[in-house]
């Protein structure tokens, strides 16, 4: 794979970074990858080869590149970060093969901003993880600190249904504009500048399996490298404890994706989703934003979470556990059995952390209605698992537990 220099270029009341990819391993055509920011922005963006490399190399590594030649200058700090991500996702995903990165030519390094010391951002999407990321910076750190939010970033066209041929799907864009609004509010609150962009890299994808095992946090990481005029940090919020890192391994990779001029980072990857959730609950502005669903058909009117899909019904599920469901922004104050068990068989080690985190306390709240079912769905999908596992892993797992029970 080879990446032309990236351009930045003023289009109308958009400012667009692109870098061409040309295929050497793939019968394909060439594809361009573009982000895109309000016009207003045009200062603050740069044509940076490490937002080039960000971008591309999930791309390279799913789809079997043997090189990825980039036209322009790569910091050394990128460069062997980008490896070892790459190293640790074939260690989760064998058939990720790293990838051979090449820097064609030396160019100066990025000039700091023009206006000021550079600011600190957080990538702020209004869910549970990245609301209490922004809720505790902004009571922990004080203002003028460096590591105080000052920005955050919220992006269009992380999905792959934002788009219909290459081309971005009104309704899509009008609830993310919706959401903008939400969070706009929030910001001004919290003396935070919102920031918005536009990247076309999902649908570059071919499946949402390809998304998630390839990427983790690079498609962010990438905007934020294309703004180092403006940026010198971009926090990335976790998803929480007692994930395993073949589920959610952004903890691991995201500091990977940091070089000399931008910090990257993963932040609060020991704080439990139940604590956050119990934070979020006494924070009524962020309430007011907090937008988890996956809201695949829009629905119409103003409807900020659908209630139905399986992201809202965990969180649901999450806030009844902390006793807050009624101050959350779901359509229902309740959960029903019907509603998790149309969700929780979902086959995701993911699901079943969270759908499990949630059952001491729906317990303790008597709510065995709830508990029966999370407890089958799992049992359901341990089953499966146990399935796939080659006969050799069960007969040590099966040796293991009867081990355990004569010596306890």
């Amino acid at each position: 794979m080879r990446l032309t220099r990236p351009t930045v270029e003023r289009r109308g009341d958009v400012v667009r970074l692109s870098t061409r990819v040309t295929w050497e391993d793939r019968q394909r055509d060439d594809d361009v990858i573009a982000h895109e920011w309000p016009a207003a922005l045009a200062d603050d963006v740069t044509a940076s080869p490490d937002a080039a490399l960000l971008a591309a190399y999930p791309l390279a590594l799913w789809f079997a590149e043997r090189r990825l030649a980039v036209e322009g200058d790569v910091c050394p700090r990128l460069a062997d970060g980008v490896r070892t991500a790459m190293a640790l996702g074939h260690e989760w995903y064998p058939q990720l093969r790293p990838v051979a990165i090449e820097a064609t030519e030396r160019t100066p390094p990025v000039p700091n901003a023009s206006r000021g010391e550079r600011r600190a951002a957080v990538c702020l999407s209004g869910g549970v993880d990245a609301l209490t990321l922004l809720y505790l910076n902004t009571r922990t750190v004080p203002v003028g600190h460096p590591a105080r939010f000052t920005d955050g970033l919220f992006l269009f066209g992380l999905n792959t249904y934002d788009y219909a041929g290459g081309v971005a799907r009104p309704e899509r864009l009008a609830a993310y504009e919706a959401q903008r609004a939400r969070l706009a509010a929030l910001c001004e609150a919290t003396g935070v500048t919102l920031l918005t962009a536009a990247t076309n890299v999902r649908p570059l994808f071919p499946t949402y399996e390809a998304w998630c095992h390839a990427t983790h946090s690079a498609p962010l990481a990438s905007v934020g490298h294309a703004m180092t005029p403006r940026l010198r940090s971009l926090a990335v919020a976790s998803a929480g404890a007692g994930l395993a890192p073949a589920v959610v391994p952004n903890a691991l990779v995201d500091a990977f994706h940091a070089s000399h001029a931008l910090d990257v980072h993963s932040a609060h990857a020991t704080l439990p989703r139940l604590e956050k959730v119990r934070l979020l609950a006494g924070w009524p502005e962020g309430l007011a934003a907090l937008r988890c669903c996956f809201m695949i058909r829009v629905h119409d009117g103003p409807v900020q979470n659908c209630g139905q899909c399986e992201k809202c019904v965990r969180t649901m599920l999450e806030f009844l556990a902390v006793g807050a469901l009624d101050r959350a922004p779901f359509p229902t104050r309740d959960v029903t059995p019907e509603a998790v068990e149309r969700v929780a068989y979902a086959d995701s080690l993911a699901t079943r952390i969270f759908f499990a985190e949630v059952t001491p306390s729906l317990a303790a709240q008597g709510r065995d209605d709830l508990v029966r079912v999370i407890r089958r769905a799992l049992a359901h999908q341990q089953m499966r698992l146990r399935r796939r596992e080659p006969w050799w892993r069960r007969w040590i797992s099966r040796g293991d537990a009867e081990h355990a029970e004569t010596t306890n």
